[in-house]
């Protein structure tokens, strides 16, 4: 399906570019669009229609309420689902330069982020996309000052919504999705994940996981899935017929020795003297 829309009207303003467009779809569809520009887009009524959306590249299973008045960044996809018909839309197309200068408060843009950019909720940025509607279909006596003073403020309140945005998570926790994301694949049988994967998994670069699993749970990362799988090899080594280099290799070690110094740096035991003990008590340490 084509996902281009019809301009109806668009004016050339200082840092971008201001657009009435629409769209003919079908009753209901299911579309997905990378954008290659940064935009603020507010669908009008009555040819307006709220969408579930989500992140097809960072989290397809993940959907969440796409209201009138969002964001979409550029190249990141987003996969909607909706009501279609007539639909039509006035957007804030900006340059690479104000894009830039918006997004320097957030060159990170974590899932929760994208999400909450997909339904924003901000009189004044509301009120100054129906000025620019206004404005953009006048006929008579357009003026292009004016579109070129609504453009400038848009891009401050676009630059207090990435800003705010970024002090309001500075010091965020993972969230519960993400921690039990990271719980159900290290309980896979896929072996040890990296931590760049589960930083994928959640929507956020590895920096942004490595800060908030250490707010959430007082652990780092990286030290978590090293004991996640320690206590999985003690069952393990419990199992008499299993040798220390099978559980290595079942463990996400490449080596036995790499296995056992990481066992050794948990326990304080080597897997070998573990299971020995465990068997002369019988208790299963």
């Amino acid at each position: 399906m084509d996902l281009t829309p019809t301009v109806i009207n668009q004016q050339a303003v200082h840092g971008g570019r201001i657009e009435l467009v629409e769209w003919h779809w079908p009753n209901m569809i299911d579309w997905t669009r990378t954008e290659p520009e940064l935009m603020l887009e507010m669908s009008l009524p009555p040819l307006a229609t709220d969408a579930s959306a989500s992140f097809p590249d960072i989290a397809p299973d993940k959907y969440c309420f796409m209201g009138s008045l969002f964001v979409r960044c550029p190249g990141i996809a987003v996969r909607g689902r909706s009501e279609g018909g007539h639909i039509r839309v006035i957007r804030c197309v900006f340059s690479s330069e104000t894009a830039q200068k918006i997004m320097r408060h957030k060159p990170e843009l974590p899932l929760d982020f994208l999400q909450s950019l997909l339904n924003i909720r901000n009189d004044a940025l509301r009120t100054l996309m129906r000025l620019a509607h206004r404005e953009l279909i006048n006929q008579v006596d357009r003026s292009v000052p004016a579109l070129d003073a609504l453009m400038n403020v848009v891009v401050v309140e676009m630059e207090r919504l990435f800003e705010r945005q970024r002090d309001s998570q500075s010091s965020g926790r993972l969230a519960g999705w993400q921690y039990r994301r990271i719980r159900d694949r290290l309980n896979n049988a896929e072996g040890q994940p990296t931590v760049a994967e589960l930083a994928k998994l959640c929507g956020i670069s590895t920096r942004h996981l490595h800060r908030q699993f250490l707010a959430l749970t007082g652990k780092t990362i990286s030290k978590y899935i090293e004991n996640f799988w320690i206590e999985k090899a003690k069952d393990m080594l419990l199992e008499q017929n299993l040798s220390i280099k099978e559980i290595a290799l079942a463990c996400g070690f490449s080596h036995a020795n790499s296995f056992s110094r990481a066992f050794r740096r948990v326990t304080g035991l080597s897997p070998q003297k573990f299971r020995q003990r465990a068997g002369d008590s019988g208790s299963g340490i």
